[in-house]
């Protein structure tokens, strides 16, 4: 049966990419204003949030949104959460890693999950028992073990400190073990779920840069850490996603393993 929820959001997020490629081209859509130390918000993001919110209030009404720019609206449990631009200083300086991200959230867990990448020409969409899909094919974790053969993607959070980063890379690096940081939670989430890395991990990452992303890897056959939903939605936590050997390369991430030349 299908499942009209993806199919609406997979619609949804071309449309919604596709308007933030245009106005990119668009002195206007790119004017900026600064949220912190490079953290933008552009023109292009509250247009491309606000296309979204307005699409979802016309097919379902009675849902509740949770977008990085407008904050929750509503007060339906079941609610579905956007971010209309992830890496937007990406976006801004026409680098490919960006991508548009809508998950669902069914008032239990999170059930649907897309992610559009426009300059990488890849719509990855999932829904809770199906299997994941990239440009629709079916896509699934890496089975990697060796350290030496292992990539992670790190996210930074300024809310947790430089010197714990470093540190994350020095155990990595000590281990054997690759990383590479995109500036783009969904790009390196959608990179785990596609095999192409083994984990992504960031130590405080806000619920709409994950949720797609998330309901991804869980649907391609990975593993997914993050803190209980109720505190998610809420507020920023801890976000792990890798395929089924990476819990030693997990373990790493967190602190709580130690590194090993393989």
């Amino acid at each position: 049966m299908p499942d009209t929820r993806l199919k609406f959001a997979e619609t949804l997020a071309r449309q919604a990419g596709q308007l933030a490629v245009d106005l990119r081209q668009h002195p206007d859509g790119l004017a900026i204003d600064t949220k912190g130390p490079q953290d933008f918000v552009t023109a292009a993001d509250l247009a491309v949030e606000t296309l979204i919110r307005e699409a979802i209030a016309d097919a379902y009404p009675d849902d509740s949104v949770l977008g990085e720019e407008g904050g929750l609206t509503g007060d339906a449990a079941a609610c579905w959460i956007i971010d209309p631009i992830d890496g937007t200083a990406n976006y801004m300086r026409d680098m490919p890693d960006w991508a548009v991200s809508i998950g669902y959230f069914d008032g239990a867990d999170l059930t649907h999950g897309v992610i559009f990448a426009p300059d990488h020409r890849a719509l990855a969409s999932a829904r809770t028992g199906q299997p994941a899909r990239l440009n629709d094919a079916q896509i699934s974790v890496s089975d990697r073990v060796d350290f030496d053969q292992s990539m992670v993607v790190l996210g930074y959070s300024q809310r947790v400190g430089l010197s714990d980063h470093l540190d994350r890379i020095g155990r990595l690096l000590e281990s054997g073990c690759e990383y590479r940081r995109q500036g783009a939670a969904t790009i390196g989430l959608m990179s785990v779920a596609s095999g192409r890395v083994e984990a992504y991990y960031e130590p405080s990452l806000n619920v709409w840069d994950a949720a797609a992303g998330l309901v991804l890897v869980r649907a391609a056959g990975g593993v997914v850490e993050h803190p209980d939903l109720s505190r998610f939605l809420l507020a920023p936590g801890m976000v792990l996603a890798a395929n089924q050997n990476a819990g030693p390369i997990a373990d790493i991430c967190k602190g709580t393993g130690a590194s090993s030349n393989h």
